[in-house]
């Protein structure tokens, strides 16, 4: 019930994405470009909202499990003054280094276009984090099938305002995220209405006596922190892989790493949505004193996963060239389809271990042992970074996909197993203290 709304939620968002990126390719290689260059800072601000809202997540449904219905909703509006802090914070601060890090991070020769990109995106930070916390609100409560129709509704939006801010306003770049901000006030307003005109929600939210709490802002950040930091991490990878990337192949290169990972996240949808869904569903268990329930919820997302991956694994891989059409359809994009095909055959072999290191993460959180999915995941994407500075040594563009590869693979298994140590002895300690064996 939590990871199909969620899934078709992720499937919509990512769709937008790619119907983004599509509309930017009408604009060239540069522009194109220019998107791979500036997703690790629109990456870093998605992040600060996610880890709140996962911290948030995780802190309401174990209170909820535990049928503490007031904690609850104190902690739902502990994290929502949290996202407003953060929100301001944001944005003085990328509008200060943005201009500088383009250049830093591969944007070398289109610091023009990046900007274009990031400053709208920037300036609307504090939307882009309420509109990710709100989903987890509901996401926490329950009502996923809300969360997934607000994303619905501010993606559909987006699709429908990129045309005309991009090529009818002639705003260029610039449109696609003046777009994107514009859409995502959708879903904060409806959420607004639910929640304080409508009041049908199981969370109420009241700042009336509102003081910050240290103990739940702990308990957030606990798990929130570790969580951003997690996505902070993929941000800087990406920029470093930017950079290993420019130095082997210059801005095709990076044109042909930014689309053809945009495909590769559209496969990993079904991974994102169970990886959510565990979090509130675990974090529930947990709370509830249910550790059977637990048990079950990790090892069937495991089992459903990986069978998923595998067949999405054949799949892209015999349908590649079709697949690349996506991001290649214009003229002067054309000549990258054949080496965005080559690096999507190699990537999506990773796809069924990613699965089981996905949910190891999501099955952390949910426990509030968010360093450790963060240790993780700093395995899993920090050895990239050796293996593609080898590679890139070769001079050969699709050594360094299999290095991505062979790093996602490895991170992902470590991460699983080390999940199912931990499950295994949460169970054997529950057991003891009731006296019977595992």
């Amino acid at each position: 019930m939590m990871f199909i709304p969620m899934t078709v939620a992720l499937l919509v968002q990512t769709i937008n994405n790619v119907v983004d990126t599509m509309w930017v390719t009408g604009l060239g290689p540069d522009a194109l470009a220019a998107l791979g260059v500036t997703f690790p800072i629109f990456f870093i601000l998605i992040a600060v909202g996610s880890g709140l809202g996962v911290g948030s997540s995780q802190a309401i449904a174990r209170r909820i499990g535990a049928k503490d219905s007031a904690g609850a909703d104190k902690a739902a509006v502990q994290g929502l003054a949290m996202i407003f802090v953060s929100g301001i914070a944001m944005t003085v601060t990328m509008s200060l280094v943005a201009p500088t890090l383009m250049g830093m991070i591969g944007g070398e020769g289109i610091e023009t276009e990046c900007l274009a990109y990031a400053m709208p995106i920037i300036i609307g930070s504090t939307i882009l984090f309420l509109s990710s916390y709100f989903s987890s609100l509901l996401r926490s409560e329950g009502s996923a099938k809300r969360s997934m129709n607000i994303q619905i509704l501010g993606a559909g939006v987006n699709i429908v305002l990129d045309p005309i801010f991009i090529f009818t306003f002639g705003w260029g770049i610039a449109g696609a995220a003046i777009a994107t901000v514009v859409a995502m006030t959708i879903p904060v307003i409806i959420s607004l209405y639910w929640f304080k005109i409508k009041k049908d929600t199981y969370l109420k939210l009241s700042f009336k006596g509102f003081r910050f709490d240290p103990v739940i802002i702990k308990d957030i950040l606990k798990v929130g922190i570790p969580a951003f930091m997690e996505m902070v991490l993929v941000a800087v990878i990406s920029m470093f892989m930017n950079i290993i990337i420019f130095g082997v192949g210059g801005t095709y290169a990076i044109a042909i790493y930014t689309s053809g990972w945009r495909i590769i996240e559209i496969l990993m949808i079904p991974l994102m949505g169970i990886s959510w869904a565990i979090v509130p569903v675990c974090a529930a268990n947990y709370g509830a004193d249910n550790y059977d329930g637990l048990k079950t919820a990790f090892y069937y997302s495991i089992k459903m996963m990986v069978v998923v991956m595998t067949a999405m694994t054949i799949v892209s891989y015999v349908f590649a060239d079709t697949l690349c059409i996506l991001f290649s359809y214009s003229e002067s994009t054309e000549v990258l389809r054949s080496d965005m095909a080559d690096m999507l055959r190699v990537m999506v072999l990773f796809l069924p271990f990613v699965a089981v290191g996905f949910i190891g993460s999501g099955f952390f959180q949910s426990l509030g042992l968010g360093m450790k999915s963060l240790v993780s995941t700093v395995i899993r994407n920090v050895m990239q970074i050796p293996i593609c500075l080898y590679l890139a040594t070769f001079g050969i563009l699709s050594y360094l996909w299999w290095g991505i590869m062979v790093s996602e693979v490895v991170g992902s298994l470590i991460m699983g197993l080390w999940s199912m140590l931990i499950l295994r002895e949460l169970l054997k300690t529950r057991a003891v203290a009731k006296g019977r064996r595992v």
